[in-house]
C-alpha cells in the first residue's frame, strides 16, 4: 500500500511544481501558492421559534474564502447539537474567490428554551486537478443559536349551566396549565366581567394570577354570587386565561372556556310595588276611596228600593259626608279597613 500512496504524493508534487513553472505571473497575482481556506459566519444569534405554527428552523449563511492560486474542494462539518441539521458536505471554491453556503438547524415542536453554540469546521480536501492536501489544516467559526420561549396557556373546565336565585352563591371549578416551553405567569379573568357585575353578579377567584413551570397546573375556584336586587337574566360567560410570556414576546395568546349563567329575581309584592313610580301608600289610599264609593252606591240603591215598596213619596237625602264621616274611626272600623 505504500507504493501507490508514494506515487500519489509524487504526482501531487509534480502538479504543484508544474503550476508554479507554467503560471509564475498568475501565482504572484492570485496569492498564496499553498492550498488554504478561510471561513466566516455571522456573529448574530440565530433565533429558532418553536411554538405552534412556527417554522422551528434557523438558517445562517457562511462564506468560504480561497486565498490560494488553486481550485479547491472544501469539506464542511457542523455540530448537530441534538437538532436536525442540513448543510452541504463539500463546496468547490475557485482560486482567489469566495463561495457562500447555508446551514439550517431544525428543532422539535415545543423544544425547551436553550442557548447553543455550533462549531463550523472546514478543510481543503483536494486542490488543482484533484491532488489531496496532506498539509492542509482545518479552520473553524462558531454560530450562536437560541431556542426561543413561547407562552401557551390552556384551561380545562366541564361545560355547565349555573342558575342562581337572588342572594344565592355557588362555586365553579376549573384548571389552568402552562403548555409553553418556559416558566410563565398566567392571568385569569372573564370577558365583560364589569358588565355582569353592573347587572348584579359578583365574582371572586381563589387566584387570578399564577406562575407555573412548564406543564405545571393550578386548580382555580370561582365563587359567583347574585345580589338581592338582581333581575332575571341569562348569559353566556367566557372565562379567559392569557400568557404573560406571550404578551412580552409580542405574540399575545388567550384561551377561553364558556358556561351558562342564569339569574332569578325576587317575586314582587303587589302592595309593596309602585306602579309607574306611584308610591305604594298612594295606591292603598286610592283603593280605600274606591271602596267607599262602592259602599255609597249600594246605600243609594237600597234607599231607592225602599221608596218604591212604600208606594209613597219618600224624601231621599243622601250625603256621603253625613253617612260616612271620614274622620270617624267607627265608620272605618265597620268597613274592616283595619285588617288591610
Amino acid at each position: 500500500m505504500a507504493q501507490p500512496r508514494r506515487g500519489s504524493l509524487l504526482l501531487a508534487i509534480c502538479v504543484v511544481s508544474l503550476s508554479f513553472s507554467v503560471y509564475p505571473t498568475a501565482s504572484a497575482q492570485l496569492g498564496n501558492p499553498n492550498p488554504d481556506i478561510n471561513i466566516d459566519c455571522p456573529d448574530e444569534t440565530v433565533e429558532i421559534e418553536v411554538g405552534p405554527g412556527d417554522s422551528r428552523v434557523g438558517t445562517v449563511q457562511c462564506t468560504l474564502e480561497n486565498p490560494s492560486i488553486h481550485q479547491e474542494e472544501v469539506n464542511i462539518t457542523v455540530d448537530q447539537l441534538n437538532l436536525d441539521i442540513a448543510y452541504p458536505g463539500t463546496v468547490s471554491v475557485s482560486a482567489g474567490s469566495e463561495e457562500t453556503f447555508s446551514i439550517t438547524w431544525s428543532a422539535k415542536p415545543g423544544a425547551g428554551v436553550a442557548t447553543l453554540t455550533s462549531e463550523v469546521e472546514v478543510i481543503v480536501s483536494s486542490f488543482g486537478v484533484g491532488a489531496p492536501c496532506f498539509t492542509c489544516t482545518s479552520k473553524s467559526d462558531s454560530v450562536k443559536l437560541e431556542i426561543m420561549p413561547f407562552g401557551r396557556p390552556t384551561i380545562d373546565m366541564v361545560p355547565q349551566e349555573i342558575s342562581l336565585d337572588y342572594g344565592e352563591s355557588t362555586t365553579l371549578n376549573f384548571t389552568v396549565q402552562n403548555s409553553g416551553n418556559d416558566e410563565d405567569t398566567l392571568l385569569i379573568g372573564m370577558d365583560n366581567q364589569s358588565g355582569l357585575e353592573e347587572f348584579g353578579f359578583t365574582f371572586e377567584y381563589s387566584v387570578s394570577t399564577v406562575k407555573l413551570q412548564v406543564n405545571g397546573t393550578k386548580d382555580v375556584v370561582l365563587t359567583i354570587t347574585a345580589s338581592e336586587e338582581i333581575a332575571d337574566g341569562s348569559f353566556t360567560v367566557l372565562l379567559q386565561v392569557s400568557s404573560e410570556l406571550a404578551d412580552e414576546s409580542g405574540d399575545s395568546w388567550v384561551v377561553e372556556e364558556n358556561f351558562r349563567l342564569q339569574s332569578i329575581a325576587q317575586e314582587e309584592n303587589f302592595l309593596a310595588t309602585s306602579v309607574d313610580n306611584v308610591p305604594a301608600w298612594a295606591i292603598t289610599t286610592a283603593m280605600v276611596l274606591a271602596g267607599l264609593a262602592v259602599v255609597g252606591v249600594i246605600v243609594v240603591a237600597v234607599r231607592l228600593g225602599m221608596s218604591r215598596k212604600s208606594g209613597g213619596d219618600v224624601d231621599f237625602d243622601f250625603d256621603l259626608d253625613d253617612d260616612f264621616d271620614l274622620d270617624d274611626d267607627d265608620d272605618f272600623d265597620d268597613l274592616g279597613l283595619d285588617d288591610l
